[in-house]
């Protein structure tokens, strides 16, 4: 059997792993964006802090995917800042997300593309 040569092509993707509705379908019943500044709020939901933070931050990636900010980094400050969590529970909590590959970066983080599916399924456990 003889097998073609890949090359770096074969690894690379138009539109990638990133599906906007299964996004959208689960952000919707935690987060409302107003415009125009598009700030994300979060509705009267039971998030875990875990989940509350994937959830900002997905949605921040949904919005700069959309060409609407120029920036889908998140910081510890900011998360702490719009989605309420005590900065205490924010450090330890980017170093679990950090180690398990949801969250990529130093100081600012963002959900890399090949784990949305997975924080998309995290944010719906328990829904």
């Amino acid at each position: 059997m003889i097998q073609k040569k890949l090359t770096i092509e074969a690894l690379f993707s138009e539109s990638g792993p990133f599906d906007e509705d299964l996004v959208v379908r689960s952000l919707a019943p935690h987060i409302v964006i107003q415009k125009p500044d598009y700030e994300i709020f979060f509705k009267d939901t039971k998030l875990s802090a875990k989940r509350k933070m994937l959830a900002y931050a997905l949605a921040k990636k949904l919005l700069r995917r959309n060409n609407l900010i120029a920036n889908e980094s998140v910081t510890a400050l900011e998360l702490h800042q719009k989605t309420g969590i005590k900065k205490g529970t924010i450090d330890p909590m980017l170093k679990s997300l950090r180690e398990t590959g949801l969250f990529a970066g130093k100081k600012e983080y963002q959900i890399p593309a090949y784990k949305v599916q997975e924080a998309v399924s995290l944010i719906n456990e328990g829904s």
